[in-house]
């Protein structure tokens, strides 16, 4: 007797597990391209995830958003992969041991948030802040900001192509001004 009640309670755990996790986006980036060439070797060291919240927001149901994703390295990945993309030797590293002469890049994820606007719409927001330097040498630092609001169209799009479109608006502002840098 004690078998089949260990089984429904282990199926009712499992379902409600499933339940909580069906808003939980696994973030992912796809490239975009700039006309900025970047040149040398650049090191880019693991982000930082200096968000207030780490849920991402609500829906039009007050339910909450989450990521099953890491919000730091998603970013870090990411702005590798464009220098990369761009012509530049990056290199990703999770320890700041860099000589003093190479150019390194470091960064704060402020803030990611969606949130559902409309029965399909949503709405993101990414910001950055990333910095550039050789050395103790601040070649660049600037804080990146995107926002889109865009439709969800199931089998076509998804709430992490939303959080994806943000994050290329900041790598479009950012590689020209990370290769303007390198140049230094």
């Amino acid at each position: 007797m004690k078998w089949p009640l260990t089984a429904a309670l282990l199926l009712a755990v499992a379902l409600a597990a499933g339940c909580a996790a069906g808003n939980a986006i696994k973030l992912k980036y796809a490239l975009i391209s700039t006309d900025s060439p970047c040149v040398g070797e650049i090191t880019v060291f693991r982000f930082e995830d200096k968000r207030p919240a780490t849920a991402l927001g609500k829906t039009t149901d007050k339910e909450t958003i989450t990521t099953l994703s890491d919000v730091a390295e998603w970013v870090g990945w990411a702005l590798f992969d464009e220098l990369e993309n761009a012509g530049c030797k990056p290199k990703y590293r999770t320890a700041i041991t860099a000589p003093d002469d190479q150019l390194v890049v470091t960064g704060e994820v402020l803030d990611l948030t969606l949130n559902q606007t409309g029965v399909t719409t949503y709405k993101g927001r990414v910001s950055v802040r990333i910095v550039v330097s050789r050395g103790d040498t601040v070649l660049h630092a600037e804080k990146y900001t995107s926002e889109v609001e865009d439709v969800v169209v199931p089998g076509y799009s998804t709430e992490s192509d939303i959080l994806a479109e943000a994050l290329r608006g900041v790598m479009y502002e950012a590689i020209p001004a990370i290769a303007k840098a390198a140049k230094k």
